[in-house]
């Protein structure tokens, strides 16, 4: 969590610490301005002061001087905006202290940040950090293959600061939730893919709400994202359940934290949707389980009907023996596994021999 500690300065130094309100630098980002997509609610103000801040940031300036009636209370959704929009931002820390004048504590005058490392090896890990995530734009084609892409080279976990970042998830192969919403916001960025960061609180398959954070992305339309949370480590498997939801799909299971707003997103963008594996009938269950006998691909289904998905992912061995039943001649045999998440109503069944 970041932490203010509120500096008290001599009048004297009033005169030093301003900046003509017009010297605000530009921005200068390594991908198309267009795909910053962002939910932190800022006032014109705050929006103009992350924009003042950036390219101060992003050179590791340990003490930035802000602009001539700067209000204290826009620094921290500044400050908000700059730790969650922009990856690239990597080396910057979670703390910062803002000064300001003793008599006039509603105006702030500097502010200073916290950074992870110096300025010279944030530089040279920026630089293969950029030529990383541009190297797996050009050779995904699609937003998804971007997405699996990344699932396959990161593992969830870490031990030092960067494991929440993009350099652990791109570099080092483990990240923390936030690694890989970072991760993905710049490869879909540097690809062209409007994207951005939303952090909440998500309910684990446990019934445990922990601090979570995921993607909002613009594939056509308005989408939602759980890269963490498709990637199940523990069997080797991309599930994609949380790829291309719609807000009413993810909020079963996540929630905003407060000071955020999202344009509605659609659920005709889901990766079951699009194969024509979101299913509300016995019969289009069936025509599925035929699907796996035939071809033996892993069977992964959304399923709309709560009463069907307890039927299939609640009693799998029933379902299948009804389905053997109404299918002889092309019946499931064998051993098979089933992983499951009731929040979404998705199964997946797999064989195992």
């Amino acid at each position: 969590m970041r932490k203010n500690q509120l500096m008290l300065l001599p009048a004297l130094l009033l005169t030093v610490l301003l900046w003509p309100s017009d010297s605000r630098a530009e921005w200068q980002l390594p991908y198309d301005a267009d795909t910053v997509l962002s939910v932190v609610s800022l006032s014109d103000e705050q929006a103009s002061l992350a924009e003042y801040l950036y390219q101060p940031i992003l050179r590791g300036e340990t003490k930035i001087t802000l602009p001539d009636g700067t209000a204290y209370n826009d620094v921290s959704p500044a400050m908000r905006s700059l730790m969650q929009d922009y990856p690239e931002l990597f080396h910057l820390g979670r703390e910062y202290s803002v000064g300001y004048m003793q008599h006039e504590p509603d105006i702030a005058l500097y502010i200073s940040p916290a950074y992870r490392m110096e300025v010279e090896q944030a530089q040279l890990i920026r630089q293969e950090l950029y030529a990383i995530a541009r190297d797996l734009a050009a050779r995904h084609k699609t937003a998804e293959a971007l997405h699996d892409a990344l699932l396959s080279r990161v593992t969830y976990g870490g031990t030092t600061e960067l494991c929440h970042t993009a350099v652990g998830a791109l570099l080092e192969g483990q990240a923390t939730c936030e690694g890989y919403v970072h991760a993905l916001t710049l490869l879909f960025r540097m690809a062209g893919v409007p994207c951005g960061m939303i952090t909440g609180i998500a309910v684990d398959s446990s019934g445990t709400a922990q601090n979570h954070s995921w993607n909002i992305a613009s594939i056509g339309s308005y989408t939602l994202i759980d890269a963490t949370w498709n990637d199940q480590d523990h069997v080797g498997l991309n599930t994609h359940w949380y790829y291309g939801l719609s807000t009413e799909q993810m909020a079963a299971d996540h929630a905003m934290d407060e000071g955020q707003q999202i344009p509605p997103c659609v659920a005709q963008a889901n990766w079951h949707a699009v194969r024509g594996w979101e299913i509300s009938t016995r019969s289009e269950a069936y025509a599925a389980v035929r699907h796996l006998v035939l071809t033996g691909e892993m069977l992964n289904l959304r399923i709309d009907d709560p009463a069907l998905y307890e039927a299939v992912a609640g009693d799998t061995y029933a379902f299948l023996g009804d389905y053997n039943a109404a299918e002889p001649d092309e019946g499931f045999y064998g051993g098979y596994s089933v992983l499951k998440s009731d929040e979404q109503r998705c199964v997946i069944i797999l064989r195992t021999d």
